[in-house]
């Protein structure tokens, strides 16, 4: 698919203060678009984006928010990545469901909505696998983080109707500098701590922060079809790789030997599923669209994390 340049668009977006939304905001000021942003405080100041309020929990909503906007970017729902109490994986469905449920009562209600609407997902929908390369139709596993990916894109699903398309990105690890799984392993490698995890052999499917804020504008402005695709950089690696080539742009020591799987069970609980799940995912059906990454390697990825 040829890549067009299209002129200025609106983009709403909700969850736009994390890492991720960080990094789409600047990619669509960069570009001269215009960008709203959904935000759960109320007068919220952000220079050069337009910011409304929202409750999902209590169903409230800044309906101009929507109005008009050329494309919906939303990310919203609660981080996985904290202890996974009965009462915290709740949470997480919740902020998943309440938050897309608001929205799509808000768009039946509306006229001149956005035409795509490009959600967030996660890869843990394939569970845990060692031996295969996962793609998009393969069926969800049976596991917590599957069953939470599964609600979410349901809901996210509806809204596609004859005029909206809704595309899925299912995120792997992220990278990005201070946060996500780099904010974990960089000060234990800056110390010469850090190790890998478990057996260190579980595959790990990343992306650059960038890559993924250049993929979710691409996905609403370059007319994917609906569905679902995987967004992860062209080369998965080992646990092990990423914790070496880590410490090596660090210039420190790679601690051994690695952190039993045990041990993360003791301090982590469930949430050490995080730590331990394999996944080798194929990118083969988002680079099929003409996307392309502008850090395909881990070495060129963490080389402008750190050395840009």
């Amino acid at each position: 698919m040829a890549i067009q340049i299209l002129p200025m668009a609106i983009f709403t977006l909700t969850g736009a203060t994390g890492s991720v939304g960080k990094a789409i905001v600047s990619e669509l000021i960069a570009n001269d678009h215009k960008v709203r942003v959904l935000s759960t405080r109320k007068n919220f100041v952000w220079k050069g984006v337009e910011t409304y309020y929202w409750n999902p929990s209590k169903n409230l909503i800044d309906v101009p928010a929507l109005e008009g906007a050329d494309y919906l970017i939303h990310l919203a729902g609660a981080t996985v990545s904290k202890r996974w109490t009965a009462k915290y994986k709740q949470e997480i469905t919740d902020s998943r469901v309440q938050s897309t449920q608001l929205l799509l009562d808000t768009l039946e209600k509306i006229d001149g909505g956005p035409k795509a609407v490009v959600s967030a997902s996660a890869i843990g929908i394939y569970g845990s696998d060692l031996e295969r390369t996962l793609v998009e139709s393969d069926p969800p596993a049976d596991d917590y983080l599957a069953s939470v990916t599964r609600t979410w894109e349901a809901y996210t699903q509806k809204f596609e109707t004859a005029e909206r398309r809704s595309v899925q990105l299912r995120i792997g690890i992220v990278l990005d500098g201070g946060a996500g799984v780099l904010g974990q392993l960089e000060p234990l490698a800056k110390f010469g701590l850090a190790s890998p995890l478990g057996k260190g052999d579980q595959w790990t499917s990343w992306i650059h922060v960038e890559d993924l804020a250049r993929m979710f504008v691409f996905a609403a402005i370059q007319g994917l079809s609906s569905g679902a695709y995987n967004a992860v950089g062209p080369q998965p690696t080992s646990n092990r790789m990423l914790t070496k080539a880590l410490c090596q742009v660090l210039n420190r020591p790679m601690w051994l030997p690695a952190v039993p799987g045990f041990l993360l069970k003791l301090v982590l609980g469930e949430m050490a599923t995080l730590a331990l799940m394999s996944q080798n995912v194929s990118n083969a059906k988002i680079t099929s669209t003409g996307f392309t990454y502008a850090y395909p390697t881990l070495e060129s990825a963490l080389m402008k994390i750190y050395k840009s």
